[in-house]
């Protein structure tokens, strides 16, 4: 039984999908569901008199890969904006204290998130009163094509579908283009994260002592994103 992210229990696997190897693992193949506990239930079980018990577990791995952790990957990050307008570090210093202004019919700025992100959503802190016409929201990987974002008014928070970007951009026109602040909300990963993953998806059926082998290996380099 996995446990979802609303702490309830959903059988995910029984006796019948095991696969049995000749050192005598027992492999359950995974499942796509986000777990945060599992459960496992044994039934007739045949008594060993040695060890006075109905089952003997000599070890038992569970291998996965953890939960994107969502935080804001917009805080403190460079921004750049269309010029005349007012300081762009305001908008993602998480404070509202002061607001950024676009000071144009047209403005627009753009944050550089310096990571691949796993992008959730992108929150837009409106001044009392204050709204454009029109709202682009666009994103992408490095120097890779743009991916436009659906935006509805009154353009408080635009889903992001957990797509990957280093890179955001806000366009606005008409209106009020005054923002007390900006949170993109998603998961950062580093080029060793990313390599880990690779790993762990190559070797998803293979040996798990090469798979974590090479994951400790990836820890051990020296480099810098």
């Amino acid at each position: 039984y996995a446990m979802s992210e609303e702490g309830n229990y959903v059988l995910v696997k029984t006796q019948d999908d095991e696969r049995r190897s000749k050192n005598r693992w027992s492999y359950l193949d995974g499942w796509d569901m986000k777990t945060i506990k599992i459960k496992v239930d044994l039934k007739k079980g045949t008594f060993y008199k040695k060890k006075s018990s109905y089952f003997s577990i000599r070890n038992f791995k569970v291998i996965g890969l953890a939960h994107d952790i969502l935080d804001d990957v917009s805080k403190g990050k460079p921004v750049t904006a269309n010029p005349g307008s007012s300081d762009p570090a305001s908008l993602v210093d998480a404070t509202s204290s002061i607001s950024w202004n676009g000071n144009s019919e047209n403005s627009w700025f753009e944050i550089d998130l310096k990571n691949i992100c796993a992008l959730d959503d992108i929150e837009l802190l409106w001044a009392d009163g204050a709204r454009p016409e029109k709202v682009e929201v666009t994103y992408k990987v490095g120097t890779g094509l743009e991916t436009q974002a659906s935006t509805v008014d009154p353009f408080d928070k635009v889903p992001l579908e957990m797509d990957c970007g280093t890179t955001m951009r806000v366009e606005m026109s008409g209106g009020s283009q005054i923002l007390k602040g900006v949170k993109v909300c998603g998961a950062a990963y580093s080029t060793k994260d990313i390599l880990k993953m690779k790993v762990d998806l190559a070797f998803k059926k293979s040996d798990q002592n090469a798979r974590s082998d090479l994951k400790d290996i990836i820890d051990k380099m020296e480099y810098e994103d």
